[in-house]
């Protein structure tokens, strides 16, 4: 796919899958992406419709992270001023997992009103008065896993071993570049402390504050050296390399994990990042090619094994 000389040859080459009947005439960028995204969530949907119970109760609640990385695209888009085309066709369709309507958010007229209406809506407990666009996204990614952990818990879903270590991980890597990207921007320690998130499955709180009263986001680097290549983007300022080296960490740690019962819930979660790369690889591919990049850059985008 990634060696596709161009966008319809890789339209092409989905063919007699998933993707068919909708990518079938897509010929723009725009067209392919929105294509590429309704294939993701309805997959994630369907998932949804045939869980029960607790569990259906909990991944509901674990897919409003996409939720989350929309309305984060949309606050740094809004800052910055971006027409609403260009916010649009970077957003999954979350209202079909059970999110927030986002035609209101588009509407809202800056920041503030974009707030006041996530804070209405009682899915996120977010500051009243904050303005800075980062330190909200902060503020959701910490609402939205303490309500996961909370419904883990109250589903006994943190009883397996395998999914309290994938939880634990994930948690760990927003954590880490929630500090990092704070302390990038001169945010005090005690400050950045209130944004994280207590991670009963990975690093303590009393270790990230003991590395963030040293001001250096090096120090967490040297720290962490299991995940240099995710801290060093961020440091570089390439939070959309960081997104590739997440996924990458959390893919080796799910194909390593050797699960010793035959239905386990870990499976779903393996289930769930394997979509969300699948997709990241395919949009990485269209648009590379759409930006005429060579084929061993293209390659270099995506998350394998």
């Amino acid at each position: 796919m990634a060696s596709s000389s161009n966008l319809g040859q890789f339209v092409e080459g989905l063919s007699g899958t998933d993707y068919e009947r909708y990518l079938s005439g897509s010929k723009t960028l725009s067209e392919i992406e929105r294509g590429l995204a309704e294939v993701f969530t309805d997959k994630l949907a369907a998932l949804l419709s045939v869980a029960e119970g607790g569990e259906k109760e909990f991944l509901k609640a674990y897919l409003r992270k996409y939720e989350v990385m929309n309305l984060a695209w949309i606050l740094r888009m809004k800052a910055g001023r971006a027409p609403r085309e260009e916010v649009e066709k970077i957003l999954l369709s979350t209202e079909r997992l059970g999110g927030m309507e986002l035609k209101p958010i588009f509407e809202a007229e800056g920041i503030e009103a974009l707030r006041e209406i996530i804070r209405r809506s009682k899915a996120y407990v977010i500051s009243s008065g904050v303005m800075d666009p980062l330190r909200l996204e902060f503020e959701l990614w910490k609402s939205h896993y303490q309500r996961v952990l909370k419904l883990a818990l109250r589903g006994r879903l943190s009883d397996s071993r395998e999914v309290r270590r994938f939880l634990g991980l994930e948690l760990d890597l927003v954590n880490l570049k929630t500090c990092i990207l704070a302390l990038l921007r001169g945010w005090p320690p005690d400050k950045i402390r209130e944004l994280l998130i207590a991670n009963p499955a990975g690093t303590s709180l009393g270790e990230l504050q003991a590395l963030l009263e040293r001001r250096d986001p090096q120090a967490f680097v040297n720290e962490f050296g299991r995940f240099r290549e995710f801290l060093e983007k961020a440091i570089l300022g390439e939070e959309w390399a960081m997104e590739i080296e997440r996924l990458k960490i959390m893919k080796k740690y799910a194909d390593s994990e050797r699960v010793s019962k035959f239905i386990s819930f870990f499976y779903v979660l393996r289930y769930i990042l394997g979509l969300e790369i699948e997709y990241r690889n395919l949009r990485a591919i269209a648009v590379a090619i759409y930006h005429n990049l060579p084929p061993e850059v293209r390659r270099s985008l995506l998350i394998t094994g």
